[in-house]
C-alpha cells in the first residue's frame, strides 16, 4: 500500500483540546476542497510516494517505543484531506498498531465509518464563509465519539459565528462533543470572537493556532 506524502514532521499540536502537546504529523498530499482561507495549498500536489511500511518506520524512528498516559507518543494524520486516500483508514489502524495515540484531521467531506473508532477525529465543519459549506456528510456525526472527538469551526466573520452557533444547537452537539471555534488567521478579530462566546455563554472552546503565533503563518514543518 502506497501513499503520496507531502511531509512528515515533529512539532507541537497547535490546535484543539490537545494544543501544546508534542506530535508527529503525517501530511498526505491532495484535497478536493478549496477553502478560501486554506493555509496548506502546497499540499494540493507536492509530495512523494511512500510505502506504508516506510511511513511506519519513520514514526517508530521519531517517536520511539509506545508509552501509556497523557503524554504518550502522539501522531496525527492530516492533509490536504487524508480521507481522500482510500487507504487512510488502514494507515490509521497501522499507526495505532504501533501503540501510539492517533488522531485524524479531516473536513468531514468523506465517510468516517471506516475510520477506527479509537482514532481521535478532529472534524472541521466548513462554514458558508469557507466556500465549501456543502462538502459535508451529515452521517459523520454518528461516528464521532463523545469525550474523544472534536468538531471544529473556522470562522470568517460574524455571519459564520451565528451560522455555526445555530448549526450546533439544531443538532444538539454542544453537550455531546468538544466543539472548537477559531477565527480565520488575519481575518475575524480574535478578541471579538472570544468576547462573543463569553457574552453568549456558549459552551465551546475558543482557540488560536499556536504554531502560527510561535513561528508565523508561512513556515512549513511546524
Amino acid at each position: 500500500m502506497r501513499f503520496k506524502v507531502n511531509e512528515i514532521f515533529y512539532s507541537i499540536q497547535g490546535e484543539g483540546s490537545r494544543a501544546g502537546r508534542p506530535c508527529l504529523f503525517i501530511r498526505l498530499t491532495g484535497c478536493p476542497l478549496r477553502c478560501v482561507y486554506c493555509d496548506t495549498t502546497y499540499a494540493f500536489h507536492e509530495g512523494e510516494m511512500m510505502e506504508l511500511e516506510a511511513i511506519l518506520a519513520a514514526a517508530r524512528e521519531r517517536l520511539g517505543p509506545p508509552m501509556a498516559g497523557p503524554n504518550a507518543p502522539f501522531v496525527e494524520l492530516t492533509g490536504g484531506e487524508p480521507l481522500a486516500h482510500p487507504g487512510a483508514p488502514a494507515l490509521l489502524g497501522a499507526l495505532e498498531g504501533l501503540g501510539y495515540q492517533v488522531a485524524l484531521e479531516t473536513a468531514g467531506s468523506h465517510d468516517l465509518a471506516p475510520v477506527p473508532r479509537s482514532v481521535v477525529k478532529i472534524v472541521d465543519r466548513k462554514t458558508p464563509g469557507s466556500g465549501e459549506e456543502g462538502r459535508w456528510l451529515e452521517s459523520n456525526l454518528d461516528f464521532m465519539v463523545s469525550g474523544q472527538d472534536e468538531l471544529k469551526f473556522v470562522l470568517c466573520g460574524p455571519d459564520d459565528y451565528q451560522w455555526a452557533k445555530a448549526w450546533c444547537r439544531a443538532r444538539d452537539v454542544l453537550g455531546r462533543l468538544d466543539v472548537l471555534f477559531s477565527p480565520v488567521w488575519g481575518g475575524l478579530d480574535a478578541a471579538w470572537l472570544a468576547e462573543q462566546i463569553v457574552k453568549d455563554n456558549l459552551p465551546v472552546r475558543f482557540q488560536l493556532q499556536l504554531h502560527k503565533l510561535l513561528w508565523g503563518p508561512d513556515r512549513r514543518g511546524v
